[in-house]
């Protein structure tokens, strides 16, 4: 099969510290792994099997590519530039967070290039859907709307809020279409204690969706509970790692869940 006509992004999975920053940090490779989309970019990289993978590496914790640029300290602490990690540890040593000349030129480096690749792809491409792809904890922590509820195995977003209230980034029956293929995929996977494949909840509040989600390409939220890799069963902490046969296993599932996605509705 030719390369599907599909743009993924992951703007996550990245646990690097920008060089800028790093002696001025006080989180350690653990943390970084912790507070990441963990392995995302190790999943949902199909390389030459769709059209464009688009992959962040630098860590969430320096620079938040689904946070929109207004979301900036002093008024935001949890933006695209953030002090406390997700688990409430300071990202950086004492008296040590970078100043408005920093987080400009941070900015411009990481996060600027990072969008005008999305939009340049898209622009001359003829792709037929964008699929945001994240990983997320199996229980909301307490830093999300969510807080404290248990997540489903595999969740499908397909609307945003803005000022003119829910607007969808993709037809319902689309959406609906991608998760009934997701959990039928995925349906031999463990139960959790919750409702295990779910459409729209939780709704995530990221920049992603809303800047690109309203052009003419079909665009849609894919969140993936790390339960189902993020076990004692399947995780080594030691080498920060995941066992290649599951990863693989996943990977393989999503581009085929993918690959009937792109068959079924283009």
């Amino acid at each position: 099969m030719k390369s599907i006509p599909f743009l993924i992004i992951v703007p996550h999975g990245g646990i690097q510290i920008p060089d800028e920053l790093r002696e001025y940090t006080a989180i350690s490779d653990f943390d970084l792994l912790l507070n990441s989309d963990a392995f995302a970019n190790d999943i949902f990289n199909f390389e030459d099997k769709v059209f464009e993978c688009i992959c962040a590496s630098i860590s969430r914790l320096f620079v938040d590519l689904d946070r929109s640029l207004l979301e900036v300290p002093p008024a935001h602490n949890d933006g695209v530039i953030k002090k406390l990690s997700t688990f409430g540890k300071p990202i950086y040593k004492e008296n040590n967070f970078p100043d408005e000349i920093a987080i400009s030129a941070i900015i411009q480096r990481y996060y600027i290039p990072f969008y005008e690749r999305i939009n340049n792809f898209i622009n001359r491409r003829k792709i037929k859907c964008i699929i945001e792809c994240h990983t997320m904890m199996p229980v909301a922590p307490a830093s999300a709307p969510d807080a404290g509820k248990p997540r489903p195995l595999l969740s499908v977003q397909n609307t945003i809020q803005n000022s003119k209230g829910i607007v969808h980034t993709a037809p319902m029956e689309v959406a609906e279409e991608f998760l009934r293929i997701l959990a039928h995929q995925f349906r031999k996977e463990a139960n959790t204690v919750t409702e295990r494949f779910t459409l729209n909840s939780p709704s995530f509040r990221g920049n992603l969706l809303k800047t690109f989600g309203s052009a003419a390409v079909p665009m849609i939220r894919l969140s993936v509970s790390r339960s189902l890799y993020f076990t004692d069963e399947f995780l080594d902490l030691n080498k920060m790692s995941i066992e290649k046969y599951r990863l693989i296993s996943l990977q393989q599932k999503f581009l085929q869940s993918i690959e009937l996605f792109y068959r079924s509705v283009f």
